[in-house]
């Protein structure tokens, strides 16, 4: 089943005086789009909740109207793969839990036959750091196939899916926990846009984490199979194919095209009517490292509009001005001068509402405050609509100009016409000295302690405008309270400040063993008017000195190197593990995991040994066919890993890989016997002859094996009689065949018969067979009928010499020729004697001598011939 979804159907109305007439063009493309449904687009988030728990979710757009209820999800079964090789980890079952209305931007510009829904799918699950540790980290994929089939932008859409992918980094890093949110709230494309008309919308998400975002266009990603749910495959993704002309940075046909900043703002001036297909792909960064990524395919509707009227215009009046001008210098203002703006608004429409909205521009805040209206009404042409824009005493920003968009906005359909009168001011603020400190002098303080000393260092500060004074202690990658790091405050007043650092450096009671240099930031900062920023700073490195400790050693059967074997199925492996310390009262642990694997699911017996000094157990192994899949994984690397915990808990260990090579078990395959020896020769048979032979099958590795045979030419129907036998080492078992003249060919020709018996055992990964072709060759007696029957024959009661009439040497009967009857007849021509019996006896019945004639008929031919009574 191959459904689609579109995003967008139209029917447009604007308030005021710009009515909207739909032309029969743009009726017929509502027609066209309406038949058809799909996703409208969507993306993942991950929310860190508490500890390893975290929520995942799938946010899907869907269009109400053109959709498919059938076609919607009830659940979402993604899958997640490791970066660093693209093995799978896991799935993610995300349950449909939500459905909500997308409102348009502009209420007015809606209509009943355009309803985008949003859709949320979402879990909560625990993830086991064993599992999500790798330092390059994890990628999320869920496959929908396919797309609308009037996409204008790629080739085959109705054949082309789509893929929802998003990375995340580790929960883990260098041992410590690593937490991390994915970005979120992204919002939805809510409006069409027009050809050759200005399209912007905003399509930035938001950081729970204040990571930094940076957007960019992508080629959207295919489905890895033509079928509705196709099984989430691993990176690399098949892509879209676009159509002649259109390629990753000209996604769709515009002057300018689709264009996006690394801030998220979306913008095209679409020179053709369609419905685009494009790609957003927001990378996440902290500290400057990529740390995730969220890619989004959606679609823009584009329609040809009627004419949307003409823009506001928007003017402006600087303070201490007579004169409203179209744009503006950098404006300077000093601490005492007004800083109130006149604005003056007009547009040639009749009857306009307009919108009236401060956005910052290199900084951000709230600037609702300084707007003395943000709607207005202009109802004639020559009308004027004034506001003001009171800026306040502190600037925004501290030592440069800010920048302010002032934008007037109409109510056209469906996106407003606007106008934007750009502020550059730089603005002084009221006078401030910056604190500073007084004690120490020095800016860079460098120090090295001995672990178990107590660090006492006094700090002094001071204020000449006698502000309030605040104090901050910032850890570069750590957290002071972590440490033990403490500031008591001797002094505070206003415009002072004395405090201490006081830290204790016991190893046994604070992680100096995984972490023994560090750099402070201290800073004082005044609690000044416009709270801006006049701090003052030291850096502080310290370095604690950690007592000696000599590392751990690991030993792989007393040998402290790697160690590599070639070992076979059913082998049973055996080896000693050990782990020395060269400081005695060390605990050490000795271990031993999987690499990619656990040890357990393959049968591997190994127990974690903790002990000082000196401690050994063993690693076995009996490798059974069960255990391992060799077509899948025929390797397997072990690390062993030996850690010692000395005073401080440094974490010195030592490791060796184990490598273990396996082959398959060794086989001798089966052999089949016949009568005890090896069947080399074809067996021939007469029609009628009971063919027996005994067969048996021997293995010399003990497998269980069984004997069997085909039944092609059915052998019940040629009444042969087979048992299929099992047995361990050795079978046996009986072919009986009861042959008949039928077996024959044509014109009781010779005819050949072929049985194949197989004899398998049943070794694990290499099974081995022995096939046995028998071939019988059935044919007809060949019988020599040259015979000459005895003439005479005694009857003469004296003695049983030659006293009765019979014939000997008579052929034996086969398939083609069979006896029938013998006749005997007086010299008259009357019968005196007949017999169907092969094995007759005349006796004369008494018939006086002389000569008589016989007749003997056989199933084609007959023998005549005289037999004489002599008495």
């Amino acid at each position: 089943m191959v459904e689609d979804y579109i995003y967008y159907n139209l029917s447009v109305s604007i308030v005021s005086m710009k009515r909207f007439v739909l032309t029969s063009a743009l009726l017929t493309m509502i027609n066209i789009v309406s038949s058809a449904t799909h996703i409208v687009g969507g993306e993942f988030e991950i929310l860190h909740l508490e500890g390893d728990r975290y929520l995942f979710r799938q946010i899907q757009y869907f269009d109400v109207v053109n959709g498919n209820p059938q076609a919607k999800d009830a659940n979402v079964n993604a899958s997640i793969f490791r970066k660093k090789d693209n093995v799978f980890v896991r799935s993610i079952l995300m349950t449909y839990r939500s459905e909500s209305y997308v409102p348009y931007t502009n209420p007015v510009c809606t209509n009943d036959r355009l309803i985008t829904n949003r859709i949320v799918y979402s879990a909560e699950l625990v993830l086991d750091p064993a599992q999500f540790s790798d330092p390059e980290g994890y990628y999320m994929v869920w496959e929908r196939c396919c797309r609308n089939n009037i996409i204008t932008n790629i080739v085959r859409p109705n054949e082309t899916g789509q893929t929802f992918y998003l990375e995340f980094p580790p929960i883990r890093k260098n041992g410590l926990e690593y937490r991390n949110s994915s970005p979120q709230l992204f919002p939805p494309l809510s409006d069409y846009a027009c050809v050759n008309r200005f399209y912007y919308v905003d399509f930035r998400g938001t950081d729970p984490d204040g990571d930094s975002l940076v957007y960019s266009l992508n080629t959207p990603s295919n489905s890895s199979a033509f079928e509705p749910l196709p099984t989430p495959t691993p990176a690399p993704h098949p892509t879209v194919t676009w159509v002649n002309g259109i390629n990753s940075t000209y996604q769709i046909p515009g002057n300018p095209t689709l264009a996006i900043n690394d801030k998220g703002f979306l913008t095209v001036t679409p020179s053709t009517e369609g419905l685009f297909v494009f790609s957003v792909k927001c990378e996440e960064f902290r500290e400057g490292t990529k740390i995730g990524e969220v890619v989004r395919d959606f679609q823009l509707f584009v329609i040809d509009c009627p004419d949307p009227g003409i823009p506001p215009e928007i003017q402006v009046k600087a303070p201490g001005s007579e004169i409203f001008v179209s744009e503006l210098d950098t404006i300077i203002l000093n601490v005492d001068d007004d800083k109130c703006f006149d604005f003056s608004i007009k547009d040639k429409d009749v009857s306009e509402t307009i919108s009236i909205s401060a956005e910052p521009v290199n900084f951000e805040a709230n600037l609702a405050s300084i707007l003395s209206a943000n709607i207005g009404y202009i109802e004639h042409p020559q009308d004027t609509l004034g506001i003001q824009v009171c800026l306040p005493d502190c600037p925004y920003l501290q030592n440069e100009p800010f920048i302010i968009d002032v934008i007037a906005r109409d109510f056209t359909c469906p996106q407003p016409l606007m106008d934007t009168m750009r502020l550059i001011v730089l603005v002084e603020p009221p006078p401030n000295q910056p604190p500073k400190f007084i004690e120490p002098t020095d800016v860079h303080i460098n120090a090295t302690y001995i672990e178990g000393s107590v660090i006492n260092l006094a700090f002094k500060a001071e204020d000449k405008d006698l502000d309030s004074l605040l104090l901050f202690v910032e850890g570069e990658g750590f957290n002071p309270e972590d440490y033990g790091i403490r500031i008591d405050t001797v002094v505070y007043e206003d415009g002072k400040i004395d405090f201490n650092l006081v830290w204790d450096t016991d190893c046994q009671v604070y992680p100096f063993g995984l972490k023994n240099e560090f750099q402070m930031k201290l800073y004082v900062e005044d609690d000044d008017q416009c709270m801006l920023d006049n701090r003052d700073s030291i850096i502080l490195n310290v370095t604690i000195d950690l007592p000696d400790n000599n590392v751990p050693v690991a030993l792989i059967d007393n040998e402290h190197a790697n160690k590599e074997l070639t070992v076979r199925v059913e082998d049973d492996l055996s080896f000693d593990i050990r782990g020395f310390d060269g400081d005695p009262t060390d605990l050490i642990t000795l271990d031993a995991v999987g690499m990619d694997f656990k040890l357990e699911d393959v049968g591997i017996s190994f127990e974690r040994q903790t002990g000082n000094s000196n401690v050994h157990t063993e690693l076995n192994w009996q490798i059974e066919c069960d255990d391992v899949n060799l077509f899948q994984k025929d390797s397997y690397e072990i690390l062993v890993t030996v850690e010692d915990e000395d005073k401080c808990k440094v974490p010195n260990a030592d490791s060796l890989i184990l490598t273990l090579n396996i082959l398959p078990p060794e086989n001798t395959p089966p052999e089949i016997l016949v009568n005890g020896e090896i069947l080399k020769d074809t067996i021939f048979a007469h029609a009628g002859d009971l063919i027996n032979l005994g067969l048996s099958g021997n293995d010399k590795d003990g497998d269980v094996i069984s004997m069997r045979m085909n039944d092609a030419q059915g052998r019940e129907d040629l009444g042969i009689l087979f048992e299929p036998v099992t047995g361990v080492s050795s079978v046996s078992t009986d072919f009986s065949w009861q042959t008949s003249c039928s077996l024959l060919g044509e014109n009781f020709e010779d005819k050949t018969y072929e049985f194949t018996i197989f004899l398998d055992d049943d070794k694990c990964i290499v099974p081995l067979s022995d096939t046995l072709n028998m071939i019988f060759v059935i044919r007809d007696e060949k019988i020599d009928y040259d015979f000459l029957p005895p003439n005479v024959f005694t009857p003469n009661g004296q003695d049983e010499i030659n006293s009765t009439y019979f014939i000997p040497n008579l052929p034996r009967n086969n398939c083609e020729r069979q006896f029938k009857e013998v006749t005997i007849y007086n010299r008259f021509g009357v019968k005196v004697f007949n017999s169907k019996d092969r094995d007759f006896h005349w006796t004369g019945d008494n018939h006086p001598s002389g000569v008589y004639y016989y007749l003997i008929s056989f199933s084609d031919f007959s023998v005549k011939g005289t037999v004489s009574i002599v008495k």
